[in-house]
């Protein structure tokens, strides 16, 4: 049997679709974002970062990914939401394997079998999948940061979970964080202000728009930092912010809750698609973070 690869269906597009400039302007980025200062401390287990096209956030995603030792990593968990599918389950690939124009990345079947029989993790139709950017937009950067070495990718689109269907998700999760060569990417971008994404919460003290966006996405930021599954729920059920990964880091921050080890995370780089000052401006906010054991 023909085995069923998930084409790059965004190639060309939202990021290059020609091999050798992708792996040039990914490297470019990582370059800059080590030129910023090094990198210390043991490895990321865990990074949130965004999915836009890279022209808005190829940079910004570097800024993660450099916080990853490739070598540590045997299993690669990438969590991201639904744009276009209605679903209120954490979804499977129906595909073998992920292509990129930097290589294909298996699918790891036996996770996908052991996540299966636990009853709350559906398939999710192939074309839905390559209708989705969320995952998609991480996979050059996956297949760039891991060429040569041998690993597996456990792709998972999560849908509108309730509150109990985030703490059921991480429950099942949790236990791979045990796993040393298990490394979780969680695909979010943070605010979309304007009139187009329907959310214009403002907050007059800070200034500028752009100034309230920033210190809107801030808060969420700390309520992440903190580990505690409460506390970012209440954020968002304050300010209602249009971060549209929430469910997938709700997931890891109940994955944290339900596991005895201990991890911190940290964010480390922030931008904004445009600085809006008026009513008439959209803009969407993008942050990477880094979570790494105690």
């Amino acid at each position: 049997m023909p085995r069923v690869a998930r084409s790059p269906s965004h190639a060309g597009s939202w990021y290059e679709q020609e091999g050798a400039k992708l792996q040039q302007q990914i490297e470019g980025w990582l370059a800059k974002a080590q030129a910023s200062g090094p990198v210390a401390g043991p490895g990321a287990r865990a990074i949130i970062a965004p999915h836009a096209g890279y022209s808005y956030c190829g940079h910004v995603m570097a800024h993660a990914y450099q916080h990853i030792d490739p070598d540590s990593v045997r299993r690669v968990f990438l969590l991201g939401p639904s744009h276009h599918l209605a679903s209120r389950s954490c979804l499977l690939s129906s595909a073998q394997e992920y292509t990129t124009p930097l290589g294909a990345l298996r699918i790891d079947q036996q996770v996908y079998a052991e996540l299966e029989a636990t009853g709350a993790f559906g398939r999710m139709p192939l074309d839905a999948d390559e209708a989705e950017h969320s995952l998609e937009l991480h996979t050059p950067y996956i297949a760039q940061l891991l060429r040569g070495r041998q690993f597996s990718l456990v792709p998972i689109m999560v849908g509108a979970l309730s509150t109990d269907g985030e703490a059921s998700a991480g429950g099942l999760l949790a236990p791979y964080l045990a796993d040393p060569g298990n490394l979780f990417i969680i695909s979010s971008d943070f605010c979309h202000w304007g009139r187009r994404f329907r959310y214009t919460f403002t907050n007059k003290e800070q200034g500028p728009i752009w100034r309230s966006v920033q210190w809107l996405d801030e808060l969420g930021m700390r309520a992440i930092e903190q580990g505690d599954p409460a506390a970012f729920t209440s954020y968002l059920a304050t300010y209602q912010n249009t971060i549209c990964g929430r469910h997938p880091i709700a997931v890891l921050l109940q994955m944290l809750a339900h596991s005895s080890l201990k991890f911190k995370i940290v964010f480390n780089y922030y931008d904004q698609s445009s600085k809006a000052i008026s009513s008439s401006d959209s803009s969407v906010s993008y942050a990477t973070a880094v979570m790494t054991p105690l």
